[in-house]
Parts: structure tokens; C-alpha cells; sequence
């Protein structure tokens, strides 16, 4: 971290800030291009004068035309963000405006139980992250009016939160509605904005990428449009085909795969669990139970690895969802494998209800929630 530092003052440039003594913003250019990857140091010298000891870096990245943004956010420890971006051959050539936002305090999770039984005091919770790099279980308080606050938790990517009841019951009926505030509008503390060049610097200049003409507002670009008056027309598409289409990713849009349909068959939700649904419906697949006492999906005599909306779980951990909240399950037979933790026996993957799919689910209690950026991030 100390050469890293030193590189950053003896190298890199280092520009003026609006409020030089409140944010000061250095890159390690401002002219690059395509699969190279570009460094920036944002440090508040007087973060501690400032009651900003927690706070995060909003960066906001924007084309001049004001067609894209790109959003990402860090936690400023001891008043530094030390990050890097690996930029795409996705993203054009041109003009870009880096917005530095500094917001108060540090990523939160809370929310509220719907229909809140007073009676109910406490609700169980379990985190697991992405990429299979760990998993949290606690419990948080529930006030009177069913109002809780997890504990702070920073984490890289993005996090797959349970909540259930405290008291073991067959069904969860809890219905939660979940708050992330760093996710709600804000107003920043400090702000700063930095333009950098992707691409040739002859081919950036025009009236379009005219610096002095862009101010920045934390309204969302507009955007690509349809058309006024055309009308498209194609192939009708299944609800489930409309949902694989928006939230399958990855290794997970295999052709070679068994997929059920839990939006317009209800076939998934007359089963008292996942695994006996699997069991009568995927030849080969077998459910034995282990030492725990735990039911755990077999093929070839080996476990099957086990996704909830691609976060890779424990044996047992599809409990945690009921039947009526799936919107489809995909099985990939032998020897599949989505992950470099698999012996090649298989995988199911489990996807719930979620945005305008789950209008008609009456408890919800699966959320993902995207946390803080990776350090050493891409921009596509």
C-alpha cells in the first residue's frame, strides 16, 4: 500500500479541486483507451474535522451527452478511496465526466415487517455473498411498529439476505420491505466533478464533448427511446423466457438445461418442498439425507451444487424457499459445473419472484442487495 501511495505522489497528476482543502481527486491520466485501466486516489484531508470518519464515495461516470451513466460506491476508510478501473472495449470513445459524491456514513441494511405481529420482537436473517466467500447469520430487534436495522456490514459485490422467523415453522410468512439508504436519494456532503478521455484526444473534441457546457444532475439520462409510431412486432415470448432473458447471467444461459416453469404453472407450488418436486420430475437425481439430518440432492452419488438466484448455497439452504415464491428452476445434468467448487456432478439453480414477476407474491423475504464496489473494478 506504501509503494502504491508513493507511485500515486511522485507519478501521477494531480489536479486542483473545486474545494481543494475538502476533496482532492488525482488520476493516474486523464487520456486512455480501451483495456487499459485507469487509477484515482479521492482523499478528504480533513475527514475527521468534517464528522465524515464513515462515509462513502458515490462515483458517477457520464458521457457528455448524457445518454449512460455508470454508477459505483466505496467506503472512504481514514478519509481515502485508493481504486482502479479496468475500462472495457464496450464503453466508446470520448468524453466522460467522473462525479465524486461523498455521502454520509456507511453502507446500512433495514427495513420493515409487514403486518407486524407485536408479539414478534426479533426476526432471524442470514447473508450470503456472491462468488461463495462466506455467509452471516444473526438476528435483529423488531421495534413496536416493526421497524429493524441490521448490523453494519461492508461488502464487496452483492449480498443474497433471508429473513425468517425466530420461532422454526414450516412456511415463511413473513412479508419484509427492505431499505438500503445509500440507495435512496441524497444530497452529497462534497462533491467533485473530473473529465477524462477514452480514445484519441483529436477525435473527443467538439461541440458534443464541450466540458463547459456540462453540469451534472443526479436526475437518471434518458436514455435510448422507442420510436414514436413504429410499431414492433415478433415472436410472443413466455413470461419464464422473459424472466430467464432478464435475470439469467453467465454460465447460467446454458442451452444444455432442464428448465420448470413456477410463473404460469403452478405445478412447482402443489409440492411441499423443492427437492421432492426435483426428485419426481429429473430422472437420475436422488434425495438422500446426512449425518445433519439434512436432505441433499445426489446425482452419480454426488452432492449437486445448489444456486438460489446465483448465489451458490449449503445442502438444505433451498428450505429457506418455498414453492410458491419460484419463478423457474434450471437443472444441469452431469457433468455441468457452474463453479471451480463442483465435482462435475451437476447443479440446480432456484430463481424467485422478483420485480414485475413478483406482483402477485404476498410474502416477500428474498432480496439481493448490491453492496460496495471492488476495488479493482471494471467500467463496461
Amino acid at each position: 500500500m506504501l509503494k502504491r501511495l508513493i507511485l500515486f505522489f511522485c507519478l501521477f497528476v494531480v489536479y486542483e479541486s473545486h474545494a481543494a482543502d475538502s476533496l482532492q481527486i488525482v488520476f493516474s491520466k486523464t487520456i486512455t483507451k480501451t483495456g487499459d485501466t485507469l487509477d484515482f486516489r479521492c482523499y478528504l484531508p480533513f475527514f475527521a474535522e468534517s464528522k465524515l470518519t464513515s462515509a462513502t464515495l458515490n462515483l458517477w461516470i457520464e458521457d457528455l451527452e448524457k445518454k449512460k451513466r455508470w454508477k459505483f460506491r466505496y467506503p472512504i476508510v481514514n478519509g481515502e478511496v485508493i481504486g482502479s478501473l479496468a475500462i472495457a472495449n464496450t464503453v466508446p470513445d470520448g468524453r466522460y465526466a467522473f462525479n465524486f459524491l461523498v455521502q454520509r456514513g456507511f453502507f446500512k441494511v433495514g427495513g420493515e415487517v409487514k403486518d407486524h405481529d407485536k408479539k414478534e420482537t426479533a426476526i432471524n436473517y442470514m447473508m450470503i455473498l456472491r462468488n461463495n466467500k462466506g455467509s452471516y447469520f444473526d438476528n435483529a430487534t423488531v421495534d413496536a411498529d416493526g421497524r429493524f436495522k441490521l448490523k453494519s456490514t461492508l461488502f464487496q459485490d452483492s449480498a443474497y439476505f433471508i429473513f425468517s422467523p425466530v420461532k422454526k415453522v414450516r412456511n415463511n410468512y413473513l412479508s419484509i420491505k427492505i431499505e438500503t439508504p445509500l440507495d435512496s436519494v441524497f444530497t452529497p456532503v462534497l462533491a467533485a466533478t473530473r473529465f477524462i478521455t477514452v480514445g484519441e484526444e483529436k477525435n473527443a473534441i467538439g461541440k458534443k464533448n464541450d466540458t463547459s457546457r456540462y453540469a451534472f444532475q443526479t436526475t437518471e439520462p434518458i436514455g435510448n427511446e422507442t420510436l414514436p409510431g413504429v410499431t414492433v412486432t415478433g415472436k410472443f415470448k413466455k413470461k419464464v423466457q422473459q424472466y430467464d432473458e432478464m435475470y439469467s447471467s453467465g454460465l447460467f444461459k446454458r442451452d444444455d438445461v432442464m428448465l420448470f416453469d413456477g410463473l404460469e404453472d403452478d405445478e412447482i407450488s402443489r409440492y411441499p418442498s423443492l427437492l421432492l418436486f426435483l426428485q419426481t420430475k429429473v430422472p437420475g437425481l436422488t434425495i438422500t439425507t446426512d449425518a445433519t439430518g439434512q436432505q441433499v440432492a445426489k446425482w452419480r452419488n454426488e452432492v449437486v451444487e445448489l444456486y438460489i438466484d446465483e448465489f451458490r448455497m449449503q445442502p438444505g439452504d433451498e428450505g429457506f424457499v418455498i414453492p410458491s415464491e419460484v419463478a423457474m428452476i434450471k437443472v444441469f445434468r452431469p457433468p455441468a459445473q457452474l463453479s471451480a467448487f463442483s465435482g462435475g456432478a451437476g447443479a440446480i439453480a432456484v430463481y424467485t419472484k422478483k420485480g414485475d414477476f413478483a406482483n402477485n407474491l404476498r410474502n416477500k423475504h428474498n432480496f439481493i442487495v448490491r453492496g460496495y464496489s471492488p476495488f479493482d473494478g471494471d467500467w463496461k
